[in-house]
């Protein structure tokens, strides 16, 4: 009995499944997809000349088991991108295993210097020194998700990272003399401090949104997490993150109220940024101009703008509140049959602020309260485009006012991404 003869005569029966040969099921894993590869070479003089990477993963046939392997470099193999990952989805307990190495690289400030000249002549030599702190982060990890219902899950992890310090000193010479001629140029490598954490992780979740082209439009969501880290580094990190999305047809209401912070001894190594335009719209770091900079930064500052600094710390809380409506329901160019998913505006009012354990925390800031110790909740309002540009990504384009900024000037931003 073929395949054809079933479709070709509606009178055959089904086969007898008695005639079924019955075999364990034995776990294959096939291609799902790879990365195309890439390799190439640049000549450089400080061991940083080969770079490429790629990425594979592969499943077996019902999905309960995938495993992705991806890596990359950048001339030198200590500071590789890489990922290895199991998951395992057989039953309602899902888990996933796995190890990555991140480097991440941090700009270390300049200077000039003047030195003897190495090779004993009397003329000495002016250094332009650039310094950049590179950090790379090692993690092994085990994630596991347990499904209570439909819409609500615990999520319980457990991550083992090292995280090492280098500082990388690229260094131009020159002569010290009226000519100011290139003499050489090197890069001199020194190690910095490590540290070794363990870090426990349990978090409730709660989603049943609803999802539209660019976002949710109904239901609600929220996220409760804690992780301590025990190790070199002792900190505690939490999270509480709520939203709700009242949809009344066609506009939809979202709001969103979320703090997060890290408590404990080492609590202010791992600064956050607030002024991102996931969080609070109308402060991000390049907006800001010299003649911003009013108040005195003081020795502590991170950046040298106390009004940048107000936005940095270890503990953040925002809250956001969007109308929703859409622009287009529809839009069919007519001289090409190319049809555009709808696309959503919005009006917003965002407010958050952070906060770490050297600041004071106030509602209002008086005139001679210094920006980088007296924090206070920093507004912002504006409107907002979104389209998803052929399923591919999320676009949105905010037009933003900032109220609690020196210049309180409009200006646009561009992010990819869905909405909150």
């Amino acid at each position: 009995m073929t395949v054809r003869a079933l479709l070709d005569s509606a009178t055959l029966a089904l086969p007898d499944t008695n005639e079924f040969s019955f075999k364990p099921y034995k776990v294959r894993f096939t291609t799902d997809y790879i990365v195309r590869p890439t390799v190439g070479y640049s000549r450089d003089n400080f061991g940083r000349g080969i770079f490429g990477g790629t990425a594979i993963a592969m499943s077996d046939i019902l999905g309960n088991h995938s495993v992705v392997i991806a890596g990359s470099i950048n001339g030198r193999i200590s500071e590789a991108q890489f990922l290895g990952l199991y998951v395992n989805q057989t039953h309602r307990l899902n888990w996933a295993s796995g190890f990555s190495q991140d480097p991440l690289y941090f700009y270390g400030g300049s200077d000039w210097t003047t030195v003897p000249n190495s090779q004993g002549t009397a003329d000495s030599l002016r250094v332009y020194t650039s310094r950049i702190r590179r950090f790379v982060i090692r993690d092994g990890f085990t994630e596991s998700s347990y499904p209570f219902s439909r819409f609500n899950r615990i999520e319980v992890g457990l991550h083992a990272v090292n995280i090492s310090e280098a500082t990388l000193a690229l260094q131009t010479l020159f002569k010290a003399d009226t000519t100011h001629a290139f003499v050489d140029e090197r890069l001199i490598s020194s190690g910095g401090p490590s540290a070794t954490f363990v870090q426990p992780s349990i978090a409730h979740v709660h989603d049943n949104t609803l999802f539209g082209y660019v976002g949710p439009f109904a239901g609600s969501r929220s996220r409760v997490s804690i992780a301590p880290a025990i190790g070199t580094w002792q900190f505690t990190a939490g999270l509480v993150d709520y939203r709700r999305y009242l949809f009344f047809r066609p506009v939809t209401l979202a709001f969103r109220g979320m703090m997060f912070g890290r408590f404990g001894r080492d609590a202010d190594r791992f600064p956050v940024f607030v002024g991102n335009t996931e969080l609070l719209r109308g402060y991000t770091a390049g907006s800001f101009r010299n003649n911003e900079c009013i108040a005195n930064p003081g020795t502590s500052s991170q950046t040298g703008c106390a009004e940048l600094d107000q936005l940095i710390g270890s503990k953040i809380a925002v809250a956001n509140a969007e109308l929703r409506f859409p622009l287009t329901r529809s839009l069919v160019l007519g001289f090409l049959p190319v049809g555009f998913p709808p696309i959503e505006g919005a009006i917003f009012f965002d407010a958050g602020m952070a906060w770490d354990d050297a600041s004071t925390v106030k509602w209002r800031r008086s005139a001679t309260d210094s920006p980088v110790l007296v924090r206070v909740p920093l507004r912002s309002w504006g409107g907002s485009i979104r389209a998803n540009v052929f399923g591919l990504m999320i676009v949105r384009f905010d037009y933003t006012k900032p109220l609690d900024r020196p210049l309180k000037h409009s200006y646009w931003t561009v992010s990819l991404g869905p909405t909150f």
